[in-house]
Order: structure tokens, then sequence, then C-alpha cells
């Protein structure tokens, strides 16, 4: 899995990330989860041809991944309300995701925690 990240990161276009990211959670949980303080700032890093750091993009490979777990179970439109559920631990995907460098360890633990969510069947 993190894998995938990592090469997606590394091989994916980031203005692709981005798009997708946008399109399936909205511009303002997209602009959270990546880092920036507003989609104001969001939006500068893609300006004039600039490239985001490479956390952001680390953040927004994770971020598509995390859309591809929900659109593979049926259930795309509910990947941004999970990112922004309160999970069992007391930590909000959203707010893990955005912290970390999108590192190994915490991109695994919220796409193992985001198939098994998508993957449960309602009402269980």
């Amino acid at each position: 899995m993190t894998a995938t990240v990592v090469e997606r990161a590394g091989h994916a276009s980031v203005e692709d990330d981005a798009a997708l990211c946008v399109t399936a959670l909205g511009a303002e949980l997209t602009a959270y989860v990546s880092g920036a303080a507003t989609v104001g700032e969001f939006d500068s890093w893609f300006a004039g041809g600039h490239r985001p750091p490479w956390q952001v993009r680390r953040r927004l490979a994770a971020a598509a991944e995390l859309v591809g777990v929900f659109s593979s179970a049926n259930r795309s439109a509910l990947a941004a309300a999970w990112l922004r559920e309160l999970d069992p631990t007391g930590d909000v995907p959203a707010r893990v995701l955005r912290l970390s460098e999108g590192d190994e360890t915490s991109v695994k633990a919220l796409l193992e925690a985001a198939e098994i969510w998508a993957l449960t069947p309602a009402g269980e």
C-alpha cells in the first residue's frame, strides 16, 4: 500500500493528485490535508509553474490513494466524511494526514483504517 503512495508521489503528477482530491473531497478539505492554511495558499503552490514542497506532494498522493480506497468500494461520496470523522482512538484522519509528512507509517495506518471502514457494510 505505502509503496503505491511513495511511487505515486515520485511519478504521478502532483497536479493530477490535487485535481482528484479537489473533485472528491472539495477544495477546503484538500487544502487542509495538504497542510495549507487557506485554499488561496493551496492554489498558490501551483501558480506560475511552482511545485509544492515534497511533504505536500506526499500528503496529496496519500489523499489520492485514500480516495481510491473509497472509489474501489463504490463509496466515493463517503471519503470526505470519513476524513472528517473522529475515529475510535480520538483522532480525525484529516488531521492525522495534515500533521504527517506523508510518511510510510502514517499513510499505512490511514489506508488500512480507510479500507476497513469502506469495506464494512453499513449498519455493522
